[in-house]
This record gives C-alpha cells, structure tokens and sequence, in this order.
C-alpha cells in the first residue's frame, strides 16, 4: 500500500509544480502581451498588485505543494524501520 501512497505524493507534487510554473508563465506572458500591445504607463499601475499577488500565490503553491509531499513521503520511508507493517509489499 506504501508504495502505491508514496507515488501517488510524488506525482501531485511534480504535478502541482508543472501546473503552478504553467501559472505563472502564463499570467505573465498575458500581461506582458497586454503592455506591449497597449502601451500604457496606467495599466502598469493598475495590474502590478493583481500579477504580484498571483505570482505570489502560484510560487508559494509550486514550492509548497512539492516541499509538503517530499516530507510526507520521507516521514513513511522513516517509519517502516519503526513500524513493522508498514514495508513495501511486491505487485
């Protein structure tokens, strides 16, 4: 069962880093194409809090979501020398 547990972590958190770096690709390459296609001082002022907040959250979701599963799967690499049931079971 750990193994099926300990791949199912390891990919949500490489799939959690792909779509956040997607995220983030994305929300600045939209606003990067809409300052050079408008050219205006004013819509740098008005979106720099919006395309902050979103690079913020989606960097914060790309490193914690992977820093979360990496401990969560060290913590049931550990226990196995500590709890006897928990070992891989060959399929």
């Amino acid at each position: 069962m750990d193994v099926t547990v300990l791949t199912w972590l390891q990919s949500t958190g490489w799939r959690a880093f792909t779509w956040a770096l997607a995220g983030v690709l994305l929300v600045n390459g939209v606003t990067l194409f809409a300052l050079l296609w408008k050219r205006e001082r004013s819509l740098v002022n008005a979106w720099t809090g919006p395309v902050l907040a979103a690079n913020i959250v989606l960097v914060a979701i790309g490193i914690g979501v992977p820093l979360v599963t990496s401990a969560a799967r060290l913590a049931i690499l550990g226990m196995r020398g500590v709890i006897p049931a928990i070992a891989i079971l060959p399929q």
